[in-house]
């Protein structure tokens, strides 16, 4: 996704709510095109947070 040009550096914020009200004000200031793409990312994570996990065992797990 292309950045904006007038973008802030990025800052850890103190505590969930100075970290909401940044989040906002960050996704406040995207273009149309880049919450679209950033929809699309989010959207493509849920998914895959969705799926259910392939279970691989090896030979150490493998009861004796």
């Amino acid at each position: 996704m292309a950045e904006s040009p007038h973008r802030e550096e990025r800052v850890w914020e103190a505590g969930w709510d100075a970290h909401q009200r940044a989040q906002r004000r960050r996704l406040a200031t995207l273009s149309l095109s880049e919450k679209l793409a950033w929809l699309e990312s989010a959207h493509r994570l849920a998914s895959h947070l969705l799926r259910p996990r392939r279970v691989t065992r090896s030979e150490d797990d493998e009861p004796a």
